[in-house]
Formats: C-alpha cells, sequence, structure tokens
C-alpha cells in the first residue's frame, strides 16, 4: 500500500514532465483544447487528486495517534476538497487560457476570440449539463442498493415526486437557455435525457426498487428525467413555452457569432 501511494505521484510527475514539451499548437488537439494540456487537465490533475485523497484517508484512518470519528473525517475531506476545488478551477483557467497562447504564436492571425466563444457557448455547456444529469443518475444508483432511513410518510414521498416533475421542467427550460442557437447542442441533450430516462426504467425492472421514501432519491430522479424528457419533445414547439423562456433570459441573449459553417443550400435542379 505504501509503495503503490509513492509511486503514483512520481510517475504522474514523470509523465507530466515528459509531455510538457509537445506543446505548440500545431493542431494536436483534444476538444480544441492542446493535447498536452487537456492530458493536465482531464487525466493527470484527476489521477493526483484521488491519489491524495486516498494518502489523506490512508493517514487519517491508520497513522493517526488517536482515532477521528465521522464528523471529523468530513470536516478534514471538505476543507481538502474545497481547497483542490479552487486547485483545479485555477488550471482549468491555465489550460484554456495556454491553448489561446499556443495557437496565437503558432499563428498570429488566429481568431482567439472565435475559439472562446466556442467553449462559452457549446463545449462547456455540454460538459456542464451532461456531467450534472450523469451525477444525478449516480446518486440514483446508489440510492437502490443504500436506501434511506427513517418512515414512509406518504405526503412527503409525493412532494418529492412532485418535486422531480417541477425541477424536471426547470431543467429542461435551463438547458434551452444554453442553447447557442447553432450546432447540435439540443439534439446532443435531448438524447442524454431520454437515455439517462431509459437507463432509470433499465434499473427499475432489474432491481425493483420499492416504491418508497426509502428510495426517494432513485424516484425523484426518475420523474425528473421523465418531466424533461417529456418537456424536451413539446417545449420548444409551444409560443407559450417560448414566452415564458423568454422572462428569464438575460440581455444579450442569442447574439453569438457564428460558430460553425452555414450548411450550403442544395441548387434546385431544373
Amino acid at each position: 500500500m505504501k509503495l503503490l501511494l509513492l509511486s503514483i505521484p512520481l510517475l504522474v510527475t514523470l509523465f507530466g514532465f515528459g509531455i510538457y514539451k509537445f506543446q505548440d499548437g500545431k493542431g494536436r488537439e483534444i476538444f480544441r483544447l492542446d493535447l498536452v494540456q487537456f492530458m493536465y487537465l482531464f487525466v493527470l490533475t484527476p489521477t493526483l487528486y484521488v491519489w491524495m485523497k486516498s494518502f489523506l484517508f490512508y493517514l487519517l484512518r491508520s497513522e493517526l495517534a488517536f482515532q477521528l470519528n465521522m464528523t471529523g473525517l468530513f470536516v478534514i475531506d471538505t476543507i481538502f476538497s474545497v481547497l483542490a476545488f479552487f486547485t483545479f478551477a485555477a488550471l482549468a483557467m491555465h489550460s484554456l487560457t495556454k491553448t489561446f497562447w499556443l495557437k496565437r504564436t503558432h499563428d498570429p492571425e488566429f481568431d482567439v476570440y472565435h475559439l472562446s466563444e466556442y467553449f462559452h457557448l457549446h463545449w462547456t455547456h455540454i460538459v456542464i449539463w451532461s456531467g450534472g444529469m450523469t451525477l444525478m443518475a449516480f446518486i440514483a444508483l446508489v440510492n437502490i442498493f443504500i436506501p434511506f432511513q427513517g418512515m414512509h410518510i406518504v405526503y412527503q414521498f409525493y412532494g418529492l415526486l412532485g418535486g422531480g416533475i417541477f425541477f424536471g421542467l426547470l431543467t429542461f427550460i435551463g438547458i434551452w437557455g444554453s442553447d447557442p442557437g447553432q450546432g447540435n447542442f439540443m439534439q446532443i441533450m435531448k438524447l442524454l435525457l431520454i437515455i439517462i430516462f431509459v437507463f432509470h426504467v433499465i434499473l427499475y425492472f432489474v432491481f425493483d426498487p420499492p416504491f418508497r421514501q426509502a428510495h426517494g432519491a432513485y424516484w425523484f430522479s426518475l420523474f425528473l428525467f421523465l418531466s424533461a424528457s417529456v418537456a424536451s419533445f413539446f417545449f420548444d414547439k409551444s409560443a407559450h413555452a417560448k414566452k415564458v423562456r423568454g422572462l428569464w433570459l438575460h440581455v444579450g441573449w442569442g447574439d453569438n457569432i457564428q460558430l460553425f459553417p452555414l450548411p450550403k443550400k442544395r441548387k434546385n435542379k431544373k
């Protein structure tokens, strides 16, 4: 165990130094991020984060002269996670701006603003929404195996289901409000909503969770994705829904640059 804990940061550090010289802005990219910066942000940093969490847990549980209770462990872990979150946010900003710098260094005529808007309007919206929905589905999955403790109070349980329907509508409205009006953002989001809803249905048939408050997180998530999926079929076709959405969109929403090439119009054959 100790050998593993010591070897991981050494290997990650050596790998990080080894790939550093390969960032040159000449086209090696993943999701339009420089390949090296992508590796730092999405591979090396999460690996180190998991290692540090594991190392901290090992120290607190095995090496302390006294035993911490659950509250103490939670407080220490929370402080560590918040500090790691701020560090990761700074690293994300650095990786993005470093990608801009590399591209401008390689090509002084490169349009940095266009790339910035690609991340702002398209890529980050997809990651944020898909990540949030995946986390919600993960919590529902965990709740199947780890039910809540407590009494089953009918009106609270049905209120939870009603909340799922309500937040499902809000979820789709939020997704709809993030649509840059170009590209395939809405197609991806609608497909993901359906996939996660079907995932919940499969969980029901495989594990048959009871329709009770102990599995409230699962049922809340199921109703949320059902509601959002239904809304995805009708809201963007409804003039009333468009009017409601317009009440909360910020000033300047939709005034975007063209991120993707416009489809070529087919010439009518005579």
